[in-house]
């Protein structure tokens, strides 16, 4: 069973052993997704090892991410072969097999905990395990030299088990903070270094995210 949130996952919990990430373009139409794919989620059968499944809504209203927090792949390999099979990411939208994802590393921004209020995910096509490793270790070398960042909470992350994509779920105060951030001088070059100067990876854009519906496991986290 599972029961509703009034906020986002929290990214580092240890029992998360695997991330599923699912973004569709829906148009105008995507608050009309984002209500029936939540209800349709709410109400389903809530499969074991399934610990939390956020919607969001991307701030220019074009698009949905779906992001799943699995207990590890077994979990969601038996999901997929029950009867009826549980289908991840968007309900109502078109399917496709599940983009697997593990955090790799996360770097705390704020110092104290702070509400987040946007989602901005910046994604990255990447040669390799060892690039991305490569790459994530570059990022954060960066991040520690440079001040913070007014308004960025924390950034995660994430690596694809297949090898060929990095996803940073990073979370800020609100959208303007992240607005300002990338609007503002760079005289360190950090933006640019983080953005197209790291052999190996290629940046593919980002979206900013405001969270919709957020459904955790109910009991010991399990999923039962």
């Amino acid at each position: 069973m599972n029961h509703r949130t009034e906020i986002p996952p929290e990214i580092s919990r240890t029992e998360v052993g695997l991330v599923v990430v699912t973004v569709r373009h829906t148009g105008d139409a995507t608050g009309e997704w984002a209500t029936t794919a939540s209800l349709h989620r709410g109400e389903e059968s809530w499969p074991d090892g399934l610990l939390s499944w956020t919607l969001f809504i991307a701030t220019d209203g074009q698009a949905l991410m779906a992001y799943e927090q699995w207990t590890g792949d077994a979990a969601l390999d038996v999901a997929l072969a029950s009867a009826p099979p549980y289908v991840p990411g968007i309900p109502g939208t078109e399917q496709s097999a599940p983009v697997r994802y593990r955090l790799h590393r996360s770097h705390a921004i704020a110092v104290e905990k702070t509400p987040v209020g946007c989602v901005v995910t910046p994604v990255f096509d990447v040669d390799g395990p060892e690039r991305q490793r490569h790459f994530v270790d570059e990022i954060l070398a960066l991040a520690q030299q440079a001040p913070p960042v007014p308004g960025a909470i924390a950034a995660h992350f994430h690596t694809s088990t297949d090898g060929t994509r990095v996803v940073n779920y990073a979370e800020w105060v609100d959208e303007q903070s992240h607005v300002d951030a990338i609007t503002a001088d760079d005289p360190r070059g950090v933006r640019r270094r983080a953005t197209g100067e790291i052999p190996g990876t290629r940046p593919c854009g980002y979206r900013r995210w405001h969270p919709h519906t957020a459904l955790a496991a109910t009991g010991g986290g399990d999923g039962r």
